[in-house]
């Protein structure tokens, strides 16, 4: 594996700046192209290179075009408008709940949140949203999932149909509502086309030409999902684009190129952690990016509170910290090896590939021990999970 590369953090709006973080994360993942686009008025978007290109909005808001027949697997937040109307639960799939309906006293501590979470999502004879993140989750809790064989393969089996559950379909063509925080993917030869006055930062992968999500993800239609750096405090951690497996315990990337969390952080949950420059299961090596967001957006008030962003670039000298400010348009990009930690900021989280599993390590146990407390920490991380011994990831002298 190359050496990782530099930080980089620059204004989207800065071209020279964000010129710089353009060609490290071009250099760094050759086959992605980092873009800006700037909507005033009524205009298409595409892939400018035929690929899957991935838009998130930061700034402004306006409306999107989609057609009868359009299927999506939002609703599982605030309802969808009242043109759409979920499709019936497959039979089968149903069957499938019913068995881990019945067999949850058989699961063990750890995976039945997991499950429990997919069992909510069900409505009578629909099933509403994607569970691909609840799927993520199972893939960490310690095998076997159950003592019941039978619910052991049943679970295996999920991560087989859950991509075609919970969709609701269109059924008029309109525009809808856009705003700060959403998601469109384009594909191939696509055009899509929207309205307003909004900027949005994209990712293009050249050689995909076929989408796994659907065009459009909004936030408001999106169920909060505690987690990560926003586990408690009421979080606004919702998930336009998780990571896809095929499997448990499916190695190297798959289909994933990219990733989208948009979340709330507190400094109180934020734990310091990195991404080791080789990954525990193949494939890319695993870049972060900030797009700083405007919590205004969305009702958040952080009163007296200054978003920021603390790097720690040199793991094996924690006394080397970085602290930056953050604002809205903010773009941070963070690639293997650097320890972050994000403080009382909204953003919209993006990954390379994607939030690979069993690849993040915390570290504020090792700055408490290793600076005698003088680099900053979060004495509320010191109990997190995936604890890091740096020696396993550092270079032997």
């Amino acid at each position: 594996m190359p050496l990782p590369s530099k930080h980089r953090i620059a204004h989207v709006e800065d071209a020279d700046g964000f010129a710089v973080a353009k060609q490290q994360l071009e250099t760094d993942y050759p086959e992605l192209i980092l873009n800006t686009a700037e909507v005033n008025g009524e205009t298409v978007l595409r892939a400018e290179h035929g690929g899957m290109r991935v838009f998130w909005l930061y700034r402004g808001e306006g409306e999107i075009l989609l057609s009868e027949g359009y299927r999506t697997q939002e609703g599982d937040g605030n309802s969808l408008p009242n043109d759409y109307v979920r499709e019936p639960m497959n039979p089968g799939f149903a069957a499938m709940l019913d068995i881990l309906e019945k067999g949850m006293g058989s699961i063990n501590e750890a995976a039945a949140p997991h499950v429990q979470l997919i069992l909510d999502r069900r409505r009578g004879a629909e099933f509403v949203g994607d569970i691909a993140a609840y799927l993520w989750g199972l893939d960490h809790a310690p095998r076997p999932w159950s003592q019941d064989t039978h619910v052991e393969e049943t679970l295996e089996a999920l991560y087989g149909v859950y991509r075609e559950q919970g969709f609701s379909v269109k059924q008029t063509d309109s525009y809808e509502r856009i705003m700060a925080g959403d998601q469109i993917t384009v594909c191939g030869g696509e055009e899509v086309q929207v309205r307003g006055a909004f900027a949005c930062m994209s990712i293009e992968k050249r050689d995909r030409e076929t989408r796994h999500v659907s065009t459009v993800r909004r936030l408001r239609y999106l169920l909060d999902t505690a987690g990560g750096c926003s586990f408690d405090f009421e979080p606004l951690r919702r998930l336009p684009l998780t990571w896809y497996m095929d499997y448990p315990g499916q190695e190297g990337d798959g289909l994933n190129f990219v990733n989208a969390h948009v979340v709330n952080i507190p400094s109180e949950l934020s734990s310091t952690h990195f991404h080791p420059c080789q990954p525990r299961r193949g494939g890319l090596l695993q870049s972060e990016m900030y797009l700083v967001l405007d919590p205004g957006d969305y009702g958040i008030v952080n009163k007296d509170r200054e978003a920021a962003i603390i790097l720690y670039p040199d793991l094996a000298d924690l006394r080397h910290v970085e602290r930056h400010a953050l604002k809205r348009g903010d773009f941070v990009y963070i690639p293997p090896g650097v320890g972050h930690r994000g403080l009382d900021v909204f953003v919209n989280i993006l990954t390379i590939p994607g939030f690979k599993p069993h690849n993040e390590f915390y570290i504020d146990q090792d700055i408490l021990e290793r600076t005698n407390g003088e680099a900053p920490f979060n004495e509320n991380g010191l109990a997190r999970k995936n604890y890091a011994h740096l020696e396993d990831f550092l270079p032997t002298p």
